[in-house]
């Protein structure tokens, strides 16, 4: 039996390479136990051994580093790779499919295993631990593409990019919809509540129209069983009191001062009857076209205004007559002049003034004085019958006004600040031209 003849190394080349793997030096044992039968015709006992790869490359220098350089860069990207997925799946809680990344990490490893296994195998013929990780990543590998082929058509089952866009469109959209339908209904809600509140309102003044208007009716029905009773007996006190200043001529300053504080009581007690007649029965108005400026001026010379009050007159003669009765409105314009002077004993002012309003069709007549204003609690009784803040009077004075300016077919405002003043504003129509 003849053995090729293997090329000769010299002798220090023989020991280059170690055998430092178990299993080769058991072989070397092996064969040194039977050389005789193996190890004939000059064949070398370390050629018949495994040897490191680095044989097969010459134990070139570039070419063995060109194989360690890459096969490391290799391996340490592998090994980079799962801590890489391990972030990723750690900060992502979210992920579907989860173990899917463990795998991917753990052949991803082996498959690095390999790689440094190369390099280790260049100096040391260790290809037992180089198969069992080779094997390891043939099963990871293996079990990975099984799961992987399986895994795919859940994969593609989840939505993608392009569904996810179109489902945020659709929930933008929704979000939308639902703001834009919350604020409607915030708007709804707020004109129902601005409705109740003026209902309310209404519904408010409706009852304290007719609370108004029953203790019109009582009033009424009392003035004209009462008023004329009462001012029989003090037309023939007035007569009296008359016929005595006639007769005591040369009477001492004392009983005239007496009689004339009678006369003035009488007088006093005629204009509440007066009050109580014209409240009782409002007469239909007799309407026609009254100049405004003339009305103010007439109705001012009526009333008495004491010298610590001045009063003046804003009404331009151009402003547009009234269609209203003279004499009712005249009343009107007296009885406010004498509410303002009795707000202001200690002085002051008044301003009567006119202005056109004209997308109302109307002139606004307004008195203002300076006086002590009306408090928030009067304004809203303001115009009940039988309200009065005045220690003389029965309360009927501004009542009487609004009820002739409402026959006139006008109304009549009020506006006042405590400790600035008070203005009342009688609102007629204009006379209509055709």
């Amino acid at each position: 039996m003849k053995i090729k003849k293997y090329p000769q190394r010299p002798e220090t080349e023989l020991f280059r390479v170690p055998l430092r793997a178990a299993g080769g030096a058991l072989l070397a044992q092996l064969l040194a136990f039977t050389g005789p039968a193996y190890a004939h015709e000059g064949v070398p006992v370390d050629y018949l051994l495994p040897h490191a790869h680095g044989i097969c490359l010459g134990w070139q220098s570039l070419l063995m580093w060109t194989h360690v350089v890459s096969d490391s860069v290799t391996a340490i990207s592998y090994y980079s790779i799962p801590f890489a997925l391990l972030v990723f799946i750690r900060k992502r809680t979210d992920l579907q499919f989860r173990w899917m990344f463990v795998l991917f990490g753990i052949f991803i490893m082996a498959c690095g295993a390999t790689h440094f296994m190369s390099v280790w195998t260049l100096w040391d013929p260790a290809y037992l631990a180089s198969g069992i990780v080779k094997a390891v990543t043939a099963v990871s590998s293996g079990i990975t593409t099984v799961v992987l082929w399986m895994l795919i058509p859940k994969a593609l089952a989840l939505p993608g990019p392009a569904q996810w866009e179109a489902v945020n469109r659709d929930l933008r959209t929704e979000i939308s919809e639902r703001r834009e339908a919350e604020e409607e209904v915030r708007r709804l809600n707020s004109e129902l509540e601005l409705k109740v509140e003026e209902r309310t309102r209404q519904l408010q003044d409706a009852h304290d129209e007719l609370v108004r208007k029953e203790k019109l009716a009582v009033i009424g029905q009392l003035a004209g069983s009462v008023g004329h009773e009462i001012r029989n007996p003090l037309g023939v006190m007035s007569n009296a009191v008359y016929y005595l200043k006639t007769v005591l001529t040369g009477a001492d300053e004392t009983t005239k001062e007496y009689l004339d504080i009678i006369k003035k009581e009488i007088e006093n007690s005629q204009r509440i009857i007066t009050d109580l007649l014209d409240f009782a029965r409002t007469k239909t108005p007799q309407l026609q076209p009254v100049a405004v400026r003339g009305l103010v001026e007439q109705s001012l010379g009526a009333c008495a205004v004491p010298h610590n009050i001045a009063v003046s007159i804003d009404v331009p003669e151009t402003l547009p007559r009234i269609k209203a009765d003279p004499m009712q409105m005249g009343q009107v314009i007296v009885n406010l002049i004498t509410n303002a002077v009795q707000a202001m004993p200690k002085g002051g002012s008044i301003t009567v003034s006119g202005a056109e309003d004209a997308s109302a069709g109307a002139v606004r007549i307004g008195v203002a004085d300076t006086g002590e204003g009306i408090s928030r609690e009067n304004m809203r009784r303001l115009f009940q019958p039988l309200f009065t803040t005045k220690p003389r009077g029965i309360g009927l004075g501004l009542v009487i006004c609004k009820n002739l300016v409402e026959a006139s077919g006008g109304k009549i405002e009020v506006e006042s600040e405590p400790g600035t003043g008070t203005t009342f504003t009688a609102i007629l129509p204009v006379e209509r031209r055709l």
